[in-house]
């Protein structure tokens, strides 16, 4: 008899194929994962800009102002007050991954504003963020200027 110990080709060759089919798998999974993580710090992203807006208007004592582009994952924040000059800041919610937009605002002109008092000049309303998976994070925004936000990943 044979003592000869090792593996033949056949079962090396399966071995291989099965480690092939999971990251395959795996890879899949991650990138989905990678997607839904930068919708989510976009939207924390966006929220802490809300936040920040709402806290300058009260401590300036002038209107804030968060301008929103549907469908572009561009936005900005615009400061405004009697007699001073207007100061834009441009925002970009791609910098935290590619395939990030702004779907949908129901704002006025889709613009958020900060009165003085640091309530908002219009009544409830939603930021809708999606990524290129279709999962979307809805930043709703009530009449005091406190956001919340929900996600639906998929």
């Amino acid at each position: 008899m044979d003592n000869r110990r090792g593996f033949s080709l056949i079962e090396l060759i399966i071995v291989i194929g099965i480690i092939g089919i999971m990251s395959t798998v795996a890879a899949y999974s991650w990138n989905g994962y990678l997607n839904n993580s930068n919708l989510k710090t976009a939207a924390r992203e966006v929220m802490s800009d809300i936040a920040s807006c709402k806290q300058r208007s009260v401590s300036e004592g002038i209107q804030y102002c968060i301008q929103f582009t549907d469908g572009s994952p561009n936005y900005s924040i615009n400061t405004s007050s009697c007699g001073a000059p207007t100061q834009t800041q441009a925002k970009n919610i791609t910098s935290f991954g590619s395939g990030l937009t702004i779907s949908n605002t129901n704002f006025n002109s889709d613009q958020v504003i900060f009165l003085s008092r640091g309530t908002l000049s219009s009544n409830l309303g939603t930021i809708v963020l999606t990524n290129n998976r279709n999962s979307t994070a809805t930043i709703t925004i009530n009449i005091t200027g406190r956001a919340y936000v929900s996600f639906s990943m998929r």
